[in-house]
């Protein structure tokens, strides 16, 4: 009688730990929230690149000189085009808008090297977005107290007045003051850590000297395309966050 054999079978070897999570990822459709996490920074992205841009803009519109200046100056300045004193109101608010969700993606890029200080970038940031945003109510009582190319002798007492109260400097400052400390905090994480090539934290600090609205236009325009180009540097680095 023949003796009938099985053959033998070897198992076949398992995958490694590591084949095993590429194949999974291959196969594994993309989770619906993982694809509005990127988009999310995308918009984030967009609002850290335009936000020196519709600062700029500000400035180049503005028909007024600066509100600390003399009540009859000022106001003469903002009655001289008070259409286009209007529009700069627009930018400012949109610039404050656009400040919020850029305070999040510069927060997200110091996070892994100093979470601490990134934090507080973030929230510096944040609150000169609501204090820019704030100055928009101020920015409507003053285009209220002119006439084109007129200031009544009430306007002049009613801004001077203003001006001498402490509310004034709780409206006009925050916005900027928040603003140019989270630059500068963010210069200096920049530096200490080497996170980014050495002239993007140099071009944020000329950016934010030139484009203060303090010179000629063709430098403020300058200085809004140095920090744009730095924004351009610090969002590529968001995007290749894992």
């Amino acid at each position: 009688m023949t003796q009938s054999t099985t053959p033998s079978t070897t198992p076949p070897a398992s995958p490694t730990a590591g084949s095993a999570r590429e194949w999974a990822r291959q196969v594994t459709p993309t989770a619906p929230a993982t694809v509005a996490g990127r988009r999310t920074t995308l918009g984030i992205a967009a609002a850290m690149i335009a936000n020196p841009l519709a600062m700029t803009a500000w400035f180049l519109v503005e028909p007024s000189v600066l509100p600390r200046e003399d009540a009859a100056l000022f106001l003469d300045s903002v009655a001289s085009s008070p259409s286009r004193y209007l529009a700069g109101t627009a930018l400012v608010m949109l610039a404050g808008a656009l400040t919020i969700p850029a305070a999040v993606g510069v927060a997200r890029v110091l996070r892994p090297r100093l979470p601490r200080l990134g934090a507080l970038v973030g929230v510096l940031m944040f609150l000169s977005g609501v204090g820019l945003c704030a100055q928009v109510g101020f920015r409507g009582f003053v285009w209220s107290l002119v006439e084109a190319d007129r200031v009544p002798a009430s306007s002049i007492q009613s801004f001077t007045a203003f001006q001498e109260g402490g509310f004034f400097s709780v409206l006009v400052a925050p916005g900027l003051v928040f603003g140019g400390l989270a630059t500068l905090l963010t210069v200096v994480a920049l530096l200490v850590t080497g996170l980014l090539p050495r002239w993007v934290p140099a071009a944020m600090v000329a950016s934010m000297v030139l484009a203060s609205g303090e010179f000629p236009d063709p430098v403020t325009v300058l200085g809004a395309g140095l920090g744009v180009v730095a924004n351009v540097r610090v969002v590529k680095a968001l995007l290749e966050l894992r």
